[in-house]
């Protein structure tokens, strides 16, 4: 998925969220029309051919059946004041990607927050983020399915962005309008991994029940002036061309001074070091360097991090202090989930050189005054 709409993503959160004071803002003339919900959808859309070897999978257009059930939140706790009062759910897909014989049909099942953007009377505006898993029908195979470059293994990640339109139909109905994007990859665990993006357009209903919650002002948390030292130690396997060959293991120790930006976010500066025990072998193949230290990759990167509860969403942008392989080029990003158990945290990261991934981070850190 193109780091650009992760960028777009944090600076509309920012832009909409509350600042201050919740009473200056659109916070309590949120309309909530009960405590749970239920929503159904149906979606048209396609396959980007973001490179020209996914061409043969543009067969025709993708459709879906979608179901989510949701609950709403009241402004308890601070987070939700925050953020507006998002609604949290668990969202099912059933899609038809547009390829039959190539790729099948895909299921999505991930956990996701609906965060308000905007809501004047019976309108309003939503923004979805959704981290989950992913399988694809059919894979990659040399022998009957040599034309499907895109996924190599039946489970993947997968990512959801999405912007909704909802319009009050009944006291708890809301028709439903949006826009989004759906991304399925295995971070290079199996080649082939160009992955798949799935941008649609969804049509569909939602219907609240229970009881309609109160709402309640909870305090926002003002801006700590103190900064943060995060470290987390994280493994990872994957698989590079040509297709079908062993499997290597990389492994990341990452260190972040973290400052806070506003209450909810934070900026960071720190460094990395990787070891990938596939770089010697590309290295090789292409300079005829079959050093050992070309494993070892230093860098140095800026963060954004944005909070919401327990799990802080991650957003990295760094470069390559010194590498002796310059095939994956001077820079990197990384797109990352952690959740913190106060001062320890788990964290799933993927790296990536652009689009193109380099492999799934798993790892535990700490993180201290």
């Amino acid at each position: 998925m193109n780091t650009r709409i992760y960028i777009l993503f944090f600076l509309l959160l920012q832009r909409f969220s509350v600042a201050g004071n919740p009473d200056d803002s659109l916070l309590f003339k949120r309309n909530i029309q009960g405590s749970w919900g239920i929503e159904g959808k149906l979606t048209y859309g396609f396959l980007i051919a973001h490179r020209e070897a996914l061409m043969p999978l543009q067969q025709q257009h993708l459709y879906s059946a979608e179901v989510s059930v949701f609950n709403t939140t009241n402004g308890s706790r601070s987070w939700e004041n925050e953020f507006l009062l998002p609604e949290k759910g668990i969202h099912l897909s059933y899609i038809q990607p547009g390829s039959p014989d190539k790729l099948g049909n895909a299921i999505a099942l991930y956990p996701y927050l609906d965060f308000p953007l905007y809501q004047k009377e019976d309108e309003f505006f939503l923004l979805r983020y959704g981290m989950g898993l992913g399988y694809i029908q059919h894979v990659f195979d040399p022998e009957n399915n040599y034309s499907n470059v895109a996924i190599g293994s039946h489970f993947n990640g997968v990512i959801h962005i999405g912007i909704l339109f909802r319009k009050k139909i009944s006291s708890q109905s809301n028709l439903n309008l949006g826009a989004g994007i759906t991304h399925f990859s295995n971070g290079s665990f199996k080649m082939p991994n160009l992955g798949i993006n799935l941008p649609a357009l969804s049509l569909g209903i939602n219907k609240y029940f229970g009881q309609i919650q109160r709402l309640q002002k909870s305090k926002i948390n003002s801006n700590d002036k103190f900064g943060s030292l995060s470290t987390y130690l994280a493994f990872a396997t994957k698989e590079i061309y040509p297709i079908l060959g062993p499997r290597y293991y990389a492994a990341t120790f990452s260190s972040t001074y973290f400052f806070p930006a506003k209450h909810k976010s934070d900026l960071g500066l720190g460094l990395d070091f990787f070891y990938d025990n596939s770089l010697r072998v590309k290295n090789n193949r292409e300079n005829g360097d079959n050093s050992l230290s070309a494993n070892f990759r230093p860098g140095i990167h800026g963060s954004y991090q944005l909070k919401v509860a327990s799990i802080g969403i991650l957003f990295d942008m760094g470069f390559y202090a010194y590498s002796r392989y310059k095939g994956d080029g001077l820079f990197y990003h990384r797109i990352g989930l952690r959740y913190y158990f106060k001062n320890l945290y788990a964290c799933i990261n993927l790296k990536t050189h652009y689009a193109r991934a380099d492999f799934i981070e798993w790892g535990m850190g700490w993180s201290f005054k």
